[in-house]
């Protein structure tokens, strides 16, 4: 198989074609043909290889059933109260514990 990023005599030929059809489609304004290169480029390309990007990919984090990410709980530690202990709620833990030992120790120290 050819390097798709090297481009042949032959792919600089269709390129050079498909730019001056879609130049003359478009009634031939003043810009000329070589303004439809890089567009008549990426059409030639996709003809080439029609299955380019048709391989899933899987994602980097875990999905729910609906495809949304799933967070981990530990990364919402920093969101809670900014303003320091106001009232008697800000000294507590607002979210979960990232482990089950995390939990249990917390609740040891209390």
């Amino acid at each position: 198989m050819d390097n798709p990023l090297e481009t042949s005599p032959q792919t600089q030929a269709r390129i050079t074609a498909k730019a001056k059809e879609m130049w003359e489609a478009d009634g031939r304004p003043g810009c000329g043909p070589q303004a439809y290169a890089e567009q008549a480029s990426e059409l030639i390309g996709m003809e080439s290889n029609p299955d380019a990007g048709q391989i899933p990919v899987d994602s980097p984090v875990p999905l729910d059933a609906n495809g949304q990410p799933i967070e981990q709980a530990w990364l919402e530690e920093n969101l809670g109260n900014p303003g320091g202990s106001q009232d008697e709620l800000d000294d507590r833990r607002e979210v979960p514990f990232a482990t089950r030992q995390e939990e249990e120790d917390a609740l040891k120290n209390q």
